[in-house]
């Protein structure tokens, strides 16, 4: 698979595992998290899938600065939820694996503007580890959206 096309397809896949959401001060119950961070999903995938994909190489840099935002604030937001006491390790290791997937596609960016084949595949190889990671965490926490 040609890198471009790789990334573009990473992308997709990473947005899928973030989201976002202000949960206040107090902690939510299990569905009332669940269905607030799936919210947050589904509102930052809509914005992310109106993105136009990259074509090549030389249009992955642009495609990922406008994304990189994107999946940052819905990190942000989905951190901000408060989970049930009992599901905030699980909460806080999804959290850190959203912010490994932003770190992950700013390196894809770097990579793409610079041209650098063999840091673009780390990127790439570390961002869909993170992905599976949250994606994983995501379903454990009894999340849809979040976990696709």
């Amino acid at each position: 698979m040609r890198p471009f096309a790789a990334s573009a397809l990473l992308l997709a896949v990473l947005v899928a595992g973030c989201g976002g959401g202000g949960g206040g001060g107090k902690r939510l119950s299990r569905s009332e998290y669940a269905k607030q961070a799936d919210a947050i999903c589904l509102k930052y995938n809509a914005k992310l899938n109106g993105i136009a994909q990259p074509k090549s190489q030389a249009e992955l840099a642009a495609f990922v600065d406008k994304a990189v935002p994107l999946v940052s604030d819905a990190s942000d937001r989905l951190s901000e939820l408060k989970p049930p006491q009992d599901e905030q390790r699980i909460a806080t290791a999804w959290n850190k694996a959203n912010a490994d997937i932003v770190r992950a596609l700013e390196r894809l960016r770097d990579a793409a503007k610079a041209n650098d084949r063999a840091k673009l595949q780390a990127a790439l190889a570390d961002g869909n580890k993170a992905n599976a990671h949250a994606n994983t965490l995501a379903q454990t926490l009894g999340m849809s959206a979040c976990s696709k």
